[in-house]
């Protein structure tokens, strides 16, 4: 029986796509289509779904001190802010999904024959099979977490949240919020049926096309005789195309779904954690316990088969070069097992579906040992082309982070400057150093003063041990102002300048992200450096904001008022420094990376050699991306003088305060305000390491796909002297770049962060 085969595609997605429908998620045509369904997608998105989480987080924080309600609210609210950044991330690429759709029903994934239509049906099966079980799963548990509590105790809502109204059963307001409870965790159901489902379909056919260029790697060779050589060489150039195709196709379904996916891990691997600990508190509540049961097997199995399907695939690519391997390879001729051995050594890279954290992928091993991912979004804008546009671009990586080191007079002053610029300067520079140095002395004699006292000790540890890495950030920039200055001037250098809009909207990407990275982190630190410093005066001001030496008597309004001032004027200072300091490390980092990246578009865009004049431009152009790798390369190592010492200090101190803060909240639990004061700068502490650890792993691993961008581009057409050149950089290409520390071994990764 003939496969229908954009039918059979259909059955991936269509059953998903018209559930989103609902949400208003998709694109219209017509103006007045567009206006309808943009009031409806912020009507269901800010009525449904962000007030709903806010009243959660309200029911949290209004419960901080009772761990059973918190735990409560959280199972709930951990599942919402998967599924609203799930919404927001179809909304944001729903064009970009749309065009994935049209991309299955391509011509290249067509089934031939009776075994590939059957590999291909099977798959679809499959796939509308999950849809089903996961559905009828997924609304089960739903149900119970809805009806279970009416049964029980109806004068209670099902869920935890804040509630505004009054909630004695049969008044208004309690069936207002169980009608808007009901509603608003059933649209969070439905869309994770849909997304959720939608990502295994897909990597269902992914690992269906990998299983027909299996079967067709084998037939290679079989009842071919030497006059059937260049029809095998046709077919073996074929399997090639086939494969970096599916390749295409995998990468592009990774770049719509890893973010909302390891979101949705990371969130469920919290629901998960809540969800036991009230298990154990409520065992002997058999209903409420089945209640908890079920919605915990739902989630294990929302976490279960998007690792497993997408771990099929990196297990199905890896058994690739087997298959080739069975061919008939023995019997043809040196060319065609030439090409063969290229083939199969690029087969030896298997196809991964990677995470948030590019060093780990979605597969079984990630189900069973789960790490936390975080979210960084990126937004891809125009820019010109011209060396004007290049320079404000690169000048965006670090322009106020750099005004602000001149204004502490940390930053080299131009060689032009009049004698009073550097008297001035040198005032500058011994003033903010005489504060900080002041404020370490006196952090140091309340320590020794109060040895034997350890809370006065982790009182003051916290903000002594962010001054010490503050005043190792100090003295780096001040003592090596030369070769900072040469690394601004290398930014600038021709050598690295973007050739075309594509590679300057890659490079502005890299600009986009260090600058919301910079804010949002700037913003973050302020608001714990306010909590910290500027609530002590409204909430007890017998004692300072920070526990240090006190050189006179507190009781006396001018002695706390004129300490008082001395901390703001000193820790305020210390906090944009770190602001500027953290800030420009990343944006640094990532200026490497946006580098990376244009090289890898460059290697990929190598075109077909069809003359000996093509091969000489190919071979100029391949020259030109190996001098462009070594300056990125320099431009690394200079990047790395200007992070290395200071975060490894950084480092070091971060994860002292977090044991101190950890510890002392833990012997101060009862005091809700001290709580959140150390918990907002506690957060500071743990982003302060990770924007670091984020920004350099990306370099690394953005380095480690050059060889892949490499083989990405025609090299197959090209002359013998291209392709040795080719084998050299893949070579070279196959030690990536990392950013250390202080000792050598050991660099700053995601796996860094996580261990600490």
């Amino acid at each position: 029986m003939q496969l229908n085969f954009d039918s059979a595609v259909k059955a991936f997605y269509i059953g998903q796509k018209r559930i989103l429908d609902f949400y208003s998620i998709w694109p219209q045509d017509q103006k007045w289509k567009r206006l309808i369904n943009g009031v409806l997608f912020w009507h269901v998105f800010g009525f449904w779904i962000l007030i709903f989480d806010l009243i959660l987080i309200l029911h949290i924080g209004s419960n901080i001190s009772q761990m059973s309600e918190v735990v409560k609210g959280f199972f709930v609210l951990a599942t919402c802010i998967a599924y609203t950044l799930k919404v927001f991330s179809l909304r944001m690429n729903n064009v970009a999904v749309l065009q994935l759709f049209n991309d299955l029903h391509d011509a290249d994934f067509r089934p031939n024959g009776s075994e590939e239509q059957t590999i291909f049906g099977t798959a679809s099966s499959l796939s509308r099979l999950i849809y089903k079980y996961y559905g009828i799963t997924s609304l089960t548990a739903l149900l119970l977490v809805l009806l279970v509590q009416f049964v029980i105790d109806s004068t209670q809502l099902p869920l935890a949240t804040y509630n505004p109204f009054a909630e004695d059963f049969g008044t208004f307001g309690y069936y207002f919020m169980y009608w808007y409870q009901s509603v608003a965790l059933s649209l969070t159901c439905f869309l994770n049926i849909s997304y959720d489902s939608l990502c295994c379909s897909m990597f269902i056919f992914v690992k269906c096309q990998l299983d027909i260029l299996a079967l067709r790697l084998q037939r290679l060779g079989h009842n071919c005789d030497e006059t059937d050589e260049i029809e095998l060489q046709l077919q073996l150039k074929h399997c090639i195309e086939y494969y970096m195709r599916i390749v295409q196709l995998s990468g592009d379904i990774e770049t719509l779904v890893y973010k909302p996916i390891s979101a949705q891990i990371f969130c469920s691997i919290l629901v998960l954690t809540a969800n036991f600990y009230a298990m154990s508190l409520l065992s002997d509540e058999n209903l409420v316990f089945l209640k908890f049961f079920i919605y915990q097997s739902c989630m294990l199995m929302q976490v279960f088969i998007l690792c497993y399907f997408a771990g099929e695939i990196a297990q199905r690519s890896s058994e690739l070069p087997h298959e080739l391997y069975r061919s008939n390879w023995v019997s043809w001729r040196r060319c065609n097992r030439r090409l063969m051995l290229m083939f199969m050594q690029r087969l030896d890279t298997p196809i991964r579906i990677r995470t948030l954290n590019a060093s780990h992928a979605f597969d079984l091993a990630l189900f069973s040992s789960p790490l936390q991912l975080v979210t960084v979004k990126m937004q891809v804008v125009m820019a010109k082309t011209n060396q004007e546009e290049h320079d404000k671009i690169t000048e965006s990586f670090y322009k106020y982070q750099v005004l602000y080191f001149k204004i502490l007079a940390l930053w080299q002053l131009h060689p032009n400057a009049t004698r009073l610029q550097r008297w001035l300067h040198q005032l500058r520079f011994g003033i903010f150093f005489g504060l900080v140095a002041i404020m370490l002395l006196f952090f140091a004699i309340r320590v020794l003063a109060n040895i034997d006292q350890m809370r006065v000790i982790l009182e003051v540890f916290f903000m002594f041990a962010t001054e010490v890495s503050c005043m190792g950030k100090l003295l780096n920039i001040r003592l090596r102002q030369q070769e900072h200055e040469n690394l601004r001037n290398e930014m600038h250098s021709s050598d690295l300048r973007c050739r075309c809009p594509r590679e300057l909207r890659a490079f502005e990407d890299g600009a986009k992200m260090a600058i919301n990275v910079r804010n949002y982190y700037g913003l973050m630190s302020l608001l714990a450096a306010i909590l910290v410093m500027l609530t002590q005066l409204f909430s007890d001001t017998s004692a300072l904001p920070v526990s240090m030496y006190e050189p006179c008597n507190l009781t006396t309004s001018s002695c706390y008022y004129g300490l008082y001032a001395y901390q703001l004027l000193t820790e305020f200072p210390t906090c944009w420094l770190n602001i500027a300091y953290d800030s420009m490390s990343q944006a640094l980092l990532n200026f490497v990376r946006a580098h990376l990246v244009v090289l890898s578009m460059r290697l990929e865009s190598l075109g077909a050699a069809q003359s000996p004049q093509d091969d000489g431009r190919i071979a100029l152009e391949l020259r030109d991306c190996c001098i462009y790798y070594a300056r990125i390369v320099r431009l690394r190592d200079l990047v790395n003088g200007f992070i290395r010492i200071p975060c490894s200090v950084q480092l070091i101190c971060s994860i002292l305060v977090l044991v101190s803060n950890f510890y002392a909240m833990s012997t101060n639990a009862g005091e809700t305000f001290y709580i959140i004061q150390m918990a907002s700068y506690q957060f500071v502490m743990l982003m302060q390491i990770f924007i670091i650890c984020y920004a350099a792993n990306e370099v690394t691993y953005q380095s480690s796909l050059l060889g892949h961008a490499l083989y990405k581009s025609e090299w197959i057409t090209w002359n013998k002297s291209n392709r040795k050149m080719v084998l050299l950089m893949m070579l070279r290409f196959d030690s990536p770049l990392h950013v250390h520390t202080i000792d050598y071994n050991q660099s700053f990764s995601l796996p860094t962060f996580a261990a600490v």
